[in-house]
Formats: C-alpha cells, sequence, structure tokens
C-alpha cells in the first residue's frame, strides 16, 4: 500500500476542495495511507522519516523547511502552485511536476466580463504579499483591458507593517472613495474580494450599486456569506486534487517522469448580488434597494420601505420610479420571486411552508403567480435535473 505525504491545509476552502479530489482518486485507485495534517500552513511538514517509509508527496510548499524535506525525501512529488522562489531555474523543486491554476486565463475571463457590462472605472486589488498568482491575474487582466483601450486602476499593495487587515482597512477604504463612480473591482481571490466588501461598507460605498465586486475561487463558504453575496471565478479545485493524485500515482509506478505541468483553466463565473449590473447614485433609492433585497424572504409592504426611509409611502414610491423606471411594488414583487424560485429549487420546503414564509394569502395564489412569472410551475422547477 502506497504511504502518502498530503501537505495541504485544511484550513483553507480551495485546499479542502483539493483533498476531496485526493480522496475521490484514492477511493477509486487506491487504497492509500495518507498522512493528511490537519491546520493551516504553518502546521504542514513531512512525517519522520525515520518511522515513516514513504512512497510518495502531494504538496502545497509552505515553507523552505517544507521545501527542504521535501527535497531531502527524494520521493517522487506533486506539487500545487509553487511560488517563485520554488519556480527559479537553479532551484532543485522547479524539476518536479506541479499542478498550476491558469491565472492568465482567470485574469482575462475577469477583464472580458468586466467589458461586456456597463462601462465602469475598473480596478484591481492584489494579494498584499503579491505572490506569481495574484501577479500574472493583475498582469493577464491588465493586458486584456487595454486591448479594448480600456485602463486599470491598481490598488498599491501596503508595505508589511501594514499588511494585517485592522491596519490595512483605511487605506483600502480611502483608495476606493477616490475611484471614480461607478466602478468595478477584481480582486485576487475570494478572500480578498470579502476584504473588499468590508472595506465599500466602512466607506459607506454601496455594492453593487456604486461598486461591483468579482473575486475567485467560488468558495461557498465566503461567496454566500459575504453581504451581498460574492459573485465569484469557478476554478475546479477538487479535479486539481484528483489530477494531483492521478500524476503522482503515474510517478510512483515509473509510468510517468518528473517535471509534468498541468494547467486548470476557470470553470466560468458564478454571479450573485455583488455584480448585479445596476448604478444608482441616488442614496435613499440605494438604501431602499438594499432593505427590499435583505428582506425579500418576508412579505413586506411599500408602506415598510418607507417607513425605513423616514419618508412617506407617496414619496418613495415616487423618488423610487423617477430613479429607476419601476414602481417600488414591483421591486419589491421581483425580490419576492426570486426568493420563491430559490426556495423552490434550492430547499425541501413544502409549497405551503414556502407560501407562509414568504408572506402569500394561499399556495393555489403563489402557484399561479410562479407559472406566470417563470413559465414553469413550481413542481416542474423543483423536478428539474
Amino acid at each position: 500500500m502506497p504511504q502518502v505525504a498530503v501537505l495541504l491545509e485544511s484550513s483553507h476552502g480551495v485546499s479542502r476542495a483539493m483533498l476531496q479530489g485526493i480522496f475521490r482518486y484514492v477511493r477509486l485507485y487506491g487504497p492509500w495511507s495518507l498522512n493528511v495534517i490537519e491546520g493551516g500552513a504553518s502546521e504542514q511538514r513531512l512525517p519522520d522519516t525515520r518511522l515513516w517509509k514513504g512512497d510518495g508527496i502531494i504538496a502545497r510548499v509552505p515553507n523552505d523547511r517544507a521545501a527542504k524535506s521535501i527535497i531531502g525525501s527524494r520521493l517522487p512529488a506533486v506539487l500545487f502552485n509553487p511560488t517563485d522562489k520554488y519556480l527559479t531555474p537553479t532551484h532543485p523543486l522547479s524539476r518536479y511536476s506541479r499542478i498550476q491554476f491558469d491565472s492568465q486565463s482567470i485574469g482575462s475571463l475577469a477583464a472580458e466580463f468586466f467589458l461586456g457590462r456597463t462601462p465602469r472605472q475598473i480596478a484591481y486589488v492584489g494579494h498584499p504579499a503579491d505572490p506569481n498568482w495574484a501577479r500574472w491575474r493583475r498582469e493577464s487582466f491588465i493586458q486584456r483591458l487595454a486591448q479594448s483601450d480600456t485602463v486599470c486602476t491598481i490598488y498599491p499593495l501596503p508595505p508589511p507593517p501594514k499588511r494585517e487587515w485592522p491596519a490595512e482597512r483605511p487605506l483600502l477604504c480611502r483608495w476606493l472613495k477616490r475611484l471614480t463612480l461607478p466602478a468595478a473591482v477584481f480582486a485576487a481571490n475570494d478572500n480578498r474580494a470579502r476584504q473588499v466588501l468590508d472595506a465599500c461598507l466602512v466607506a459607506d460605498l454601496a455594492v453593487p450599486y456604486e461598486i461591483t465586486v468579482l473575486g475567485v475561487n467560488n468558495d461557498p463558504l465566503i461567496c454566500e456569506t459575504c453581504l451581498p453575496p460574492l459573485s465569484s471565478i469557478a476554478v475546479d479545485d477538487e479535479q486539481a486534487g484528483y489530477d494531483a493524485a492521478r500524476l503522482l500515482d503515474r510517478l510512483m509506478q515509473k509510468k510517468e517522469k518528473p517535471g509534468m505541468i498541468i494547467r486548470h483553466a476557470p470553470q466560468g463565473i458564478v454571479e450573485r448580488a455583488s455584480t448585479i449590473d445596476l448604478y444608482y447614485s441616488d442614496k435613499l433609492v440605494i438604501r431602499a434597494m438594499e432593505y427590499i433585497r435583505i428582506n425579500s424572504g418576508l412579505n413586506i409592504r411599500v408602506s415598510d420601505v418607507a417607513e425605513h426611509l423616514g419618508v412617506t409611502p407617496r414619496w418613495a414610491e415616487g423618488r423610487f420610479k423617477k430613479v429607476t423606471g419601476q414602481s417600488l411594488h414591483q421591486e419589491i414583487h421581483v425580490a419576492r420571486m426570486a426568493t420563491v424560485l430559490k426556495m423552490v429549487t434550492d430547499s425541501d420546503q413544502t409549497f405551503n411552508e414556502i407560501a407562509a414564509v414568504c408572506g402569500f394569502s394561499g399556495t393555489n395564489h403563489l402557484c399561479k403567480l410562479f407559472k406566470n412569472t417563470f413559465g414553469r410551475t413550481m413542481s416542474e422547477m423543483r423536478c428539474q435535473p
């Protein structure tokens, strides 16, 4: 049974998906004895080779100590996205097989996405440490924008003393406030995009009505819990883990020579609320839109929105219609039906329960509205593959 050490931090969403891919390969073509250490990058290390007689290694190389251990083991290894230091031709790890996410394609895809929407000032926020993958994303993003005569504004990365988020946040807030609205921000990854959303909130910049934000990795734990939910470029982390295990298997069986590079292109963009293509400069209308979005699963009325704004329903309705071109009542209905659709497709609640939660007078009434809105019945939509 092959003895394989896996150096992937389980505290990281991308690495957890890679682990799932490795486990899937092992279930199909194993068994392997896997040595996996839970925790972050600082906890990752090879087992004591005096006790562990290994056959192979899969690793995101966290530090020089781990790099020396991998080299010293003389075992077949597959690396994930090694840093510049380990890609230098004179470094022994540069000759190892590796899985590389195609950051150039990711940056280009992000640029295409923004270019196909309402014109905005486009900006990029990189990773504080500026690793190679973040740099490659920035360079290809800028290059693709330049092909369409579009300039990209780059956030100046903070010096080391300011890289901790509490110290950096005021810097990012000030930079965001200097952007010309409407603006669109591409962040190096989902963690960085979440920080951009946090800074927008502090700086009183409404997302997506004034600034839209796009991340990378499509980590549900991050994207679905952001306010608003974060749009993100999806990469197939699990398949990357599967491919790493398959490549290592071939290396251990001497069916493959070291040095193969497998590049993973992005899967596409998963759109959520952070990139809705709307621009409003009217803060009152923005507050109304946000109130409707946050409370879309409740039976709210125009009077509730007006009370939230501190104005009369008639005044709120007139102001909203003038700015957006549709009534508050219509906006509430659209948001409410979008919530119903999500509950039909993503939950196992009965239709009676959905009608009650969303404040409809009866299930039959909701079923008719649903069919009129989406062209299919609730049962058909729930049963679709």
